[in-house]
């Protein structure tokens, strides 16, 4: 490895190997924070971001900064460049230039946003996905986005989502995102990127159950999202629900949603649907269909339109108050 070639390298990827993650993610992921890897604080004070040449750059406020190179030095505490690369050689992955493109866009989901969301837009029309595999998260940028975009803590995250990596055969590339298992075995899958709505089901579309914590209570709550359900025990400050709970991860699943809840004859089902015309015209075909014991919870986080919004809303209150 020459010095140009280190300089290409994939600079999170590195860090990430050596054990620190980022706890902040900006600009579209071109900037993260960390806290120093250099000495113990609580508050992050080294970043790297792309620079103007289009390769990674670092600042440690607390110290010094410069390319890949100079962290290498600094980091592995030896004072020349060989010195420094033979460290790369055997901590970095290979240069982004030597690996396929699929190989980068796998390993750099929120790095390549632009990719990514072009690759989905073109998925959106066809449905052409193919599950490569479902692991528990490890991705810093699908934590990232769920607790700072979306307010969800990493437990909860880790709890009840996964990471799914996946193919898109329309465009012959390789992603991940986060989801759910479904009934069928599927999964429900959607992307860590702000201001992006892109959902879809790999192999199945159903609903996910959730059993509560006291089984047989009759009650069941039931989520339009999964980012509902998980809005919904973070405003409750719960782990859990004490009732079982259906996800439907799309309003287009009522009428599986229905013809499982007609099987388990729940005493009340409690509807959480977005306070819009589409969730509204939902509760109102449950109730028709099952009666009365479909109530609707819309109320609690009215007059926002979902149950993340409200949660968003909250969290921003509480930032202004402190």
């Amino acid at each position: 490895m020459n010095s140009e070639q280190a300089k290409h390298l994939n600079f999170p990827d590195l860090l990430q190997t050596l054990g620190h993650a980022p706890v902040k993610i900006l600009k579209n992921g071109r900037e993260l924070w960390y806290p120093s890897p250099f000495r113990n604080e609580k508050d992050p004070s080294f970043h790297i971001s792309v620079g103007r040449l289009g390769f990674w750059i670092w600042k440690d406020f607390g110290d010094q900064g410069g390319t890949i190179i100079d962290f290498a030095m600094r980091y592995a505490n030896v004072s020349t460049v060989r010195e420094a690369l033979a460290f790369l050689d055997r901590h970095a992955n290979a240069p982004a230039r030597t690996r396929s493109h699929d190989q980068d866009q796998t390993r750099l989901f929120s790095f390549h946003q632009q990719d990514h969301r072009e690759a989905v837009e073109n998925f959106s029309a066809d449905r052409q996905l193919e599950l490569i595999e479902a692991h528990p998260i490890q991705s810093p940028a699908i934590l990232s986005y769920l607790t700072h975009e979306r307010g969800i803590s990493v437990e909860l995250a880790r709890r009840y989502l996964v990471e799914v990596k996946y193919r898109n055969l329309a465009v012959g590339k390789q992603f991940f995102g986060f989801g759910m298992r479904n009934e069928s075995g599927g999964y429900e899958v959607r992307v860590a990127l702000p201001n992006h709505k892109f959902k879809s089901a790999i192999t199945t579309r159903d609903i996910t159950v959730i059993p509560g914590s006291e089984p047989g209570s009759g009650t069941v709550s039931v989520f339009e999202g999964m980012t509902d359900f998980l809005s919904l025990l973070v405003l409750q400050g719960k782990h859990h629900l004490q009732e079982d709970a259906i996800i439907m991860h799309s309003l287009s699943s009522r009428g599986r949603t229905v013809e499982y809840l007609k099987e388990h004859l729940y005493n009340q089902i409690r509807t959480y649907f977005d306070n819009n015309p589409a969730g509204q015209k939902g509760t109102a075909q449950m109730q028709a269909e099952l009666g009365p014991v479909v109530v609707s919870y819309s109320s609690v986080f009215a007059p926002h339109t979902d149950l993340n919004d409200a949660l968003q809303s909250m969290s921003r209150k509480g930032l202004r108050r402190s």
